[in-house]
Order: C-alpha cells, then structure tokens, then sequence
C-alpha cells in the first residue's frame, strides 16, 4: 500500500514539474508575416541560374528559420522538404521543364518555435535555347487605379504564368471654373481660387486689375497731380495761342471767292475806264472838226 501511494505521489510530482516547465516556458512566438511574394521565374538552360529569396519579417524581433520545398505540380499538398535547402536564398538546379517551390518561415524566441507561414507556389521554368518560348500576353489590366497626382498600375498574364506589370500615368486634375475670392482693385490685384472635382485640390490665380477710362484718369490723376496740371495748362495754352493768331486763323478762314469777285470788279471798271476814256475822246475830235 506504502508502494502504490508513493508512485502515485511520484507521478503528480513529474506531471506538476512539467507543468511548471511549459508555464515558465510561455506561449508560441508570433507567426512570421510574408512582406512580399517572390514572381515567378522563366529562363532557358545555360544562363546565368535562378536564385528564389525569402521576404518574411517579425514582429518581436525574434530569429527567423526557414525551409525550401519542391512539386512537380502546382498543389500546396504535395509539396516535399529540399534537404540542406534551410537558408534565406535557394539556388534552383537548372532542370528543363516545369517545378513549383514555396518556403516556410518560423519565428524563433527563447528557444521556441511559432507555427510556419508557408509563400505562395513559385513557377519556375527553364527551356532549351534553341525553341524559346514566344510569351503571349493578354488584355492589360488596372490593378492599382491612378490618382490626380500619382500613377497607378496595370498588369498582363502569358500563358506560361509570367505577368508583366506597366505604369498608369497620373490622371491630372479636373479644375472647375473658379470662383473670385478677393476683388481686383487699382491698388492690388486679385484673386481666383479653383477646385479639383475629382480630389478637391485648390489652386489660386492672380486677377488683374481692368477699369474704366474715367477710373484710369482718375487713378492718373491721384498719382501724379501735378503732371496732369501742367500738362492740361500746356493744352489750353496752345488752344488758346490757335484761337488768338491772326495770321493762321486768316489763312485758314477766309474766303477765296470773296479775292476773285474783287479781282473782277477791278478788272472791269479797268476797262469801263478805257471805255469811256475812248469816247471822250472821240467826242472831243468830232467838235474840232465841225
């Protein structure tokens, strides 16, 4: 009976010390999170390899662990374990065809292991140099829309799985009509604020300042007074100075047919003169003769 108690008493006392070993131990670490998925790879035999990398990180700073796998076709499930291929790079042996590889990743704190986080399948091809494969890509495609400002992406596919990736040039703003947000005036000018319709940018303008002839002068005349003064002073002189001048206002107003009608008159009563000159004299002569 003593026996049998004291195994029992033994058994609770290695159970309890387990029990304390996990406790002190604490939980798993954290997964390792995939940053980026490696593309996949097509190249012919003879060049210059493909090496497939790992892009994983952790949260707490712990030490990552990795292992490379291999299928020969594309199912998650059949993957197989490469051996010695435990690094953060793999050098892929060049075989002509067609092999799927992915990597797990393990975050490792205090000598415990978190759950692996597995990439995605990779395709890799190699083909002979002699029949190179033509790719026959498909309709791009927008993945990542553009903005006013930033240029977005498109993507397209081969057959054979290899995507090719473009740049979407940024789409420009939309601006609206404007609106005035501060009045021209003589002293400064204004402005005109716009708006983007698509992102609701704004953007400002400088408006000139364009009043009337009368605001104009007097504009000029608050400005330099003593110019405008001197200068209508010069004006009524000269209007005076036209007015007054009796050789120039002679010259320009009097009459040229008044000149010929005197000229006429002289004439005529010249020869009226001779005329009767003449007859007297005839006259006279007629009397001696008698």
């Amino acid at each position: 009976m003593k026996r049998f108690v004291f195994a029992i008493m033994l058994v609770l006392a290695i159970v309890g010390s387990a029990t304390v070993t996990v406790s002190a131990a604490g939980p798993r670490p954290t997964q390792p999170v995939i940053v980026a998925e490696m593309p996949d790879c097509y190249m012919p035999i003879g060049s210059d390899g493909i090496t497939l990398f790992t892009n994983a990180s952790v949260p707490d700073g712990g030490t990552m662990k990795y292992q490379w796998y291999v299928t020969d076709i594309e199912n998650m499930a059949m993957i197989r374990a490469i051996d010695y291929a435990e690094g953060d790079s793999y050098q892929v042996p060049e075989e002509l065809g067609v092999k799927w590889y992915c990597y797990a990743a393990w975050n490792v704190v205090g000598g415990l292991e978190s759950e692996p986080t597995y990439s995605r399948l990779i395709r890799v091809e190699f083909y002979e140099n002699s029949s190179p494969h033509t790719h026959s890509f498909g309709e791009w495609m927008v993945t990542t829309n553009p903005t006013c400002t930033e240029a977005g992406i498109k993507t397209r596919e081969c057959d054979c799985g290899v995507t090719e990736r473009a740049e979407v040039p940024a789409a420009g703003h939309n601006w609206d009509a404007g609106t005035i947000t501060r009045e021209p005036s003589p002293k400064a000018d204004g402005e005109k604020t716009y708006s983007c319709l698509v992102c609701k940018a704004t953007k400002t303008e400088p408006v000139k300042y364009s009043g009337s002839l009368e605001g104009d002068n007097d504009e000029k005349s608050s400005v330099d007074p003593d110019k405008d003064k001197s200068t209508d002073s010069k004006e009524k002189h000269e209007k005076d100075t036209e007015q007054t001048s009796p050789v120039k206002n002679e010259r320009v107003s009097f009459p040229w047919w008044i000149v010929a009608v005197i000229a006429a008159v002289v004439i005529g009563a010249g020869v009226l003169a001779v005329v009767l000159i003449r007859k007297k004299a005839l006259i006279r002569k007629g009397s001696d003769e008698q």
